[in-house]
């Protein structure tokens, strides 16, 4: 907005959120404890144009992992490892989390790369190993090994659910004293000055001097019209729920297969939900127009990686599918921290499908940024204006999404 003076405010806040997926709301919730105990209380604002969860949060894999090429992101998914251990009375509600182990399977070519991030783990602390083939091998004699070389082993890790996690943050922010806007459009943020100075939204103007987008694939044209280029695609990504024969029983750990490129993890009923794990965005769309069923070809491609895998659930049925949005980033990374030359503008997104299991961590991360502190994992890395410098970051794995 260009105006001289903004439109008279309907309600004020020290903070606005927009997103109200599982990072918007873990910043959301983090900001309103550290406001409760004040005696002068701080207002914290959170605005979603659907409902909270409702976006590609609540299609997440939720796939807990700590497996990554960067030392923030080690640490920030490790922290967030230890907040989906303790969420239910972080929260008082549950993520449905589940400790069932994370196994990375590599050819010879990628066997250096894997040891060096495991070694990157167990430096910070993190309990992984490198296994043999034979070692995966007696991990889940199932698995056809043929053509491992080895594999990472995480025994902490697992899978948790994205809608559950949102709502339990929301939740608790709630119940700290936040406000939580759903179903509310957010049309424009009020610049003025080089600083924020507010919010329009469906409701009407909210007058703020801080504001953080955490709105996935709809970032780029909040942003634009303040001047800042967010470059992120909408990029469709499938999953494909599997029945394996009665006889297999449970897949019993989470399998990033980078041989074949197939991600699976085990879904109530003795099912399975699998996927790819693309080196390139599958396919660029429309954030609000995209096909959301599952595609046939794919469903042959992850059933035929599945066979290979599993060969003795090679005749799994197919249960349904569906498709949903990664907010994908050039470089596969996200976008983390306050926007050069805005004053109280902050942006939260790019994750380019790997944010779920970042998103506890990154709500103590943010919180204390816009709150002009220190924050207790450094993501300067991550910054938005790494695009324009031309510094893109390079992880030691061709498929993005493993950082």
């Amino acid at each position: 907005m260009k105006a001289e003076h903004g439109p008279a405010p309907i309600v004020r806040a020290d903070v606005v959120v927009i997103g109200g997926g599982s990072t918007g709301t873990s910043v959301a919730f983090q900001l309103a404890r550290r406001f409760r105990d004040e005696s002068g209380r701080r207002r914290v604002l959170l605005v979603e144009r659907d409902t909270v969860g409702a976006g590609p949060t609540s299609k997440s894999i939720g796939i807990i992992r700590l497996h990554y090429s960067f030392e923030p992101l080690v640490a920030m998914a490790h922290r967030s490892l230890e907040l989906f251990s303790t969420f239910e009375q972080l929260t008082g509600s549950t993520a449905d989390f589940a400790r069932i182990g994370f196994l990375l399977l590599v050819s010879e070519p990628q066997m250096a790369t894997l040891r060096d991030n495991v070694a990157l783990q167990r430096r910070l602390g993190i309990r992984a190993e490198v296994l043999t083939a034979d070692g995966v091998a007696a991990l889940d004699p199932r698995l056809a090994t043929d053509d491992v070389a080895g594999a990472a082993w995480e025994p902490d890790s697992g899978f948790a659910d994205g809608y559950a996690t949102a709502a339990g943050f929301a939740s608790a922010a709630r119940r700290d004293g936040a406000d939580v806007w759903e179903t509310t459009a957010v049309s424009g943020i009020d610049v003025r000055g080089g600083a924020v100075r507010g919010v329009t939204t469906s409701r009407g103007y909210v007058e703020t001097s801080a504001v953080l987008v955490a709105a996935g694939p709809w970032s780029p044209p909040l942003l634009a019209p303040v001047g800042v280029a967010v470059p992120i695609v909408a990029a469709r990504e499938q999953v494909v729920q599997l029945a394996p024969p009665p006889d297999f029983g449970q897949l019993r750990f989470v399998v990033e297969d980078l041989i074949q490129g197939l991600f699976s993890r085990p879904e109530a009923g003795g099912t399975v939900l699998a996927g790819v794990l693309e080196e390139e965005a599958e396919e660029i769309v429309s954030a609000d127009a995209y096909r959301r069923r599952v595609d046939f070809d794919y469903v042959e491609r992850v059933g035929s990686m599945w066979a290979r895998r599993f060969p003795q659930a090679a005749q799994a049925d197919v249960r349904g599918g569906y498709a949903s949005l990664y907010d994908v980033t050039p470089d596969w990374q996200p976008m983390l921290g306050p926007v050069k030359g805005i004053d109280g503008l902050f942006i939260a997104a790019g994750f380019s499908g790997h944010g779920f299991k970042l998103s506890p961590a990154l709500g103590e991360v943010l919180a204390a940024q816009i709150l002009g502190e220190q924050p207790p994992i450094d993501v300067s890395m991550f910054r938005l204006s790494r695009f324009a410098e031309g510094r893109l970051l390079r992880g030691h794995h061709a498929q993005g999404i493993l950082g």
